[in-house]
This record gives C-alpha cells, structure tokens and sequence, in this order.
C-alpha cells in the first residue's frame, strides 16, 4: 500500500492552493465579472484562499493514492477534483455565517459583514448569499473540465452533486432540531443522526470520489460510506466541544476582546443549540443545576457565564472526549471488519481513516504541515 511521506502531502496542498488561486482569479473572476462592486469577488475569493488545511481535498488525494486510483489518472486531474471539494466547501461555509450572524471567521470579516460598506445592512446578507451560490455553482466545474473519461466525469459529477443536496437538507434538520421546544426530547441518539447529515456528507464524497476512481461499483461506495459515518460524526462532536472549551477558556481568563465578545454572541451556547455537550451536561446535572440549564435552553435565561461553569462541572466534556474516540473507533472497526471489501481497499481506507483523524486534531504534526504548504504564512511568521 502507498503511504505518502510529509513532503508529498505538503507537496499536494501546495498543487491544490495554486489550483484554488487560479479558479478565484479566473472562472470565480468571470462568473463575477458583471457585478459592478468588485467587493463581492472578494468576499467569495477569500473563502478559497484563507489558511487552511484543506481537510476534504487532502483526504480525497490521500484516498485516492492509497486506493490507487491515480494509476490512470493525470495528478493535475486529481488536484482539480480536489479544489472542486474545498470549492463547495467555502460555499456551504459563507452560507454558514449568513445564517450564524457570524462577523469573523478565522480573524478574518465574514462575507456578509464585508459587504455591508458597499451594500449596506439590510441587504448586505442577500448579496453575501448570492456570492456564496456563485462558489457553489461554479464547484463542479474543475471535475468536469478534467481529461478523465466522459462516463468517469458523470460519476463524479453526479456523487458530487447528490452530496451537496445532502447537506443542504441535513442543514435543515439542523435548524429544526434547535427550535425543538423541548430540549429534554432531544436525545445523544438524535443529535448524532442529524450529524450525519451535516459535514459528514461532504467529508464521504471525498472518498466516494476516490473509491469510484478506482473502479468501485455503488455497492462498495455504500458499504464505505457507512463505515465512515462514525468517523465523521466523531469530527463534529470534535468541533462541538473546541466551541466550549475555546468559549470556556476565554471567559475564564474575563478577556473583554472583541474576539472573546464574538465568540459568546454567536457560539453554539449562545445560540441555545441542541448540542452532544449541552445533551451530556443534562444528562449529568439533576435538582437546581439542570432546571437552571433547561431554563436556558428555554430563552427564559440569559446568564451564560453561570451555565458555562454548570456545562464544565457536570464533567460533559469528559464524555464528549470519549465518546469521539469511541465513534472513530467504530469507524475503524466497520472498515477493517468488512469481509465483503477486499482486505487491501480495507487496509488503505483504514490508513486514510487514521490521516483524517490526524488532520483533524490541531495537536497533532500532521495537522501542522499545511503551514509549510503556505509560503504567504511563512512569510508572514
């Protein structure tokens, strides 16, 4: 099996970033080119450019080469399926903001609040939406501009294009799920059903489209996509309890930053969403403390701060820390333990498995490389 080495990972996001350079100063150009207010090109362009460790094209490329699907296929194929990826995945996240109210993200403006010099509060939203369905229109095209055969890019065309409906609709659930009224009806169970419909689409496509490359029929896509869920639900809990913890130890250290003031206005606690480290806490507080808690979840009460420290006490974050690994240990035993894939799809899924899971953690050296794969943040470092 293929085990790529740091240098070609570094290597890879390096062919990627230029990749997603050149789509914003082109095709993104183009697509934008009759709107007056060159603000919008912007706006959408740094959703492609900003530092990141592109975790669903690098995953898509590590599949791809330990699955060997690029054994017919050109790198600057591979490459381009991989932007097409991260593309869709700056639409769904300037999308994100709009509906978060979000004004940062990264340190950087959102979309919407760096429209609203040229356009305005009221309508500065609106147009910050239609930049990001600009981005998602345009996603496809680098898989259907590539030299792969014509069947091939129908494929990957239509798994890219029934993943983005995926998560349209699993967005949704969301919202739906948070304006529940009765947070006691929201179970560990619903909230990780929902979770699957959310990032977890976008994170299989990445290996739907590598595994179809390599000649898998739906079957096996299937078989794959299900041993993945966990894993990709292990991720959002993992996102879930960084919001806590990154909003726990800015109000412990009483920083009065704007970053600090965004952060506890627009966090998934402020927001009173139905999440796995609010559902734990419930679970683990009994008498004044969990009235206190459900009185929160209810509007009827505003004083974060308190239920910040009720969440902590109630030793939820501790749960959530093992419930990921335990869900990416599911993963990892539905991918090894599936005698109907052959032992070396199983072998080289499970290393890719073990790389997201490396990417992933901020910890960890893996997720450091793209840093080397940014000259423009050497630079600025």
């Amino acid at each position: 099996m293929f085990a790529p080495s740091n240098e070609q990972l570094i290597r890879w996001q390096q062919h990627l970033e230029e990749a997603l350079a050149r789509f914003a100063d082109n095709d993104l150009r183009h697509a934008t080119a009759r709107i007056s207010n060159p603000d919008v090109h912007d706006a959408a362009a740094a959703y492609l450019l900003r530092p990141s460790k592109r975790l669903l094209g690098m995953a898509f490329l590590h599949a791809a080469h330990t699955l060997n699907a690029d054994t017919d296929a050109h790198p600057d194929d591979l490459t381009a399926v991989a932007a097409a990826l991260e593309i869709r995945h700056g639409a769904i996240l300037l999308h994100d903001d709009i509906v978060d109210g979000d004004t940062l993200r990264g340190g950087h403006p959102t979309a919407h609040h760096a429209l609203t010099p040229a356009f305005g509060p009221a309508e500065a939203s609106s147009a910050a939406l239609f930049a990001g369905d600009v981005l998602a229109g345009l996603a496809p095209l680098p898989i259907l501009h590539t030299s792969l055969p014509a069947p091939l890019r129908a494929r990957l065309a239509e798994l890219f294009q029934h993943t983005t409906a995926l998560v349209a609709a699993g967005q949704t659930e969301q919202l739906h799920l948070d304006v529940r009224q009765d947070p006691e009806a929201v179970s560990e169970a619903d909230i990780l059903r929902i979770h699957a419909g959310q990032f977890a689409p976008y994170l299989l496509c990445s290996i739907q489209l590598s595994a179809a490359l390599a000649g898998l029929d739906d079957d096996a896509l299937h078989r794959i996509t299900q041993a993945g869920l966990p894993l990709c639900q292990g991720f959002q809990v993992q996102n879930d309890l960084a919001g806590y913890t990154e909003l726990a130890r800015l109000m412990a250290e009483n920083a009065d930053t704007a970053e600090t003031l965004t952060l506890a206005n627009t966090s998934d606690l402020a927001r009173r969403r139905r999440t796995v480290v609010v559902r734990a806490a419930l679970d683990r507080l009994s008498g004044a403390n969990r009235r206190r808690l459900l009185a929160y979840l209810d509007g009827a009460d505003d004083d974060l701060t308190t239920i910040v420290a009720l969440i902590r006490a109630s030793d939820a974050p501790r749960h959530c820390a093992g419930l990921v690994t335990d869900l990416h240990a599911q993963a990892s035993e539905r991918i090894v333990t599936d005698t109907q894939l052959p032992a070396a799809l199983r072998t080289a899924l499970s290393a890719t498995w073990g790389y997201m899971i490396a990417l992933y953690d901020p910890a960890s050296p893996t997720s450091q490389l793209y840093l080397q794969a940014r000259t423009d943040l050497q630079a600025v470092v």
